[in-house]
C-alpha cells in the first residue's frame, strides 16, 4: 500500500510540473527553452561534431584533393561503434584547422546511394577504412585501428 501511495504521489507531482510548464503564463518561457535546446543540438551536429562526416550522396565531391583516409561504417554495427571513438579522436586532430583528411561516411542504410557507394569501393564489411589520393582509391588501410595508427597513416 505504501508503494502505491508513493507512486501515486510521484505521478501527481510530475503531472503538476507539466501543467505548470504549459499553463498560459509559463508557455512562452517553456517554448523558448525548447527552442534554445533545439538550436544547441543543431549547432552541435553541424559545427562541433568531431571529425568530418560525409553523406553517400556528397561523398565524391569530398575526395577531390590530397590524400584521404575514409571510414565506411554502419551506425547499427557493433564493431563500428567500438572503433568510432578512436576514429573520432584521430579525425579531430588530423582535421584541425578545417582540413578534411579523415572522412567518415555511413553506408549502412538501405538507401540506393549507400549501396552504390559500398559496391563502387568494394566495401563488404564494416568498419572498412580505405585510402584515397586525389579522388581515386589507393588501397585498404591495414594498420592498427588505434588513434596513433590512424594518425601515422595520414601524416
Amino acid at each position: 500500500m505504501k508503494v502505491q501511495k508513493l507512486l501515486q504521489k510521484n505521478f501527481l507531482t510530475k503531472i503538476n510540473l507539466i501543467q505548470t510548464m504549459f499553463n498560459s503564463k509559463n508557455l512562452p518561457r517553456t517554448l523558448m527553452i525548447i527552442g534554445a535546446l533545439i538550436l544547441i543540438y543543431i549547432v552541435y551536429k553541424k559545427y562541433l561534431k568531431e571529425g568530418f562526416e560525409s553523406s553517400p550522396s556528397a561523398f565524391e565531391s569530398d575526395l577531390t584533393d590530397d590524400t584521404k583516409l575514409v571510414l565506411f561504417y554502419a551506425d547499427w554495427c557493433g564493431h563500428c561503434k567500438k572503433f568510432k571513438p578512436d576514429w573520432e579522436e584521430a579525425a579531430k586532430e588530423a582535421n584541425a584547422g578545417g582540413k578534411k583528411i579523415m572522412i567518415s561516411v555511413n553506408v549502412g542504410g538501405k538507401d540506393e546511394d549507400s549501396g552504390k557507394l559500398s559496391e563502387k569501393y568494394g566495401v563488404d564489411g564494416f568498419p572498412s577504412v580505405i585510402k584515397f589520393s586525389k579522388g581515386s582509391k589507393t588501397g585498404d588501410y591495414d594498420g592498427p585501428r588505434t588513434k596513433e595508427g590512424l594518425l601515422e597513416a595520414v601524416s
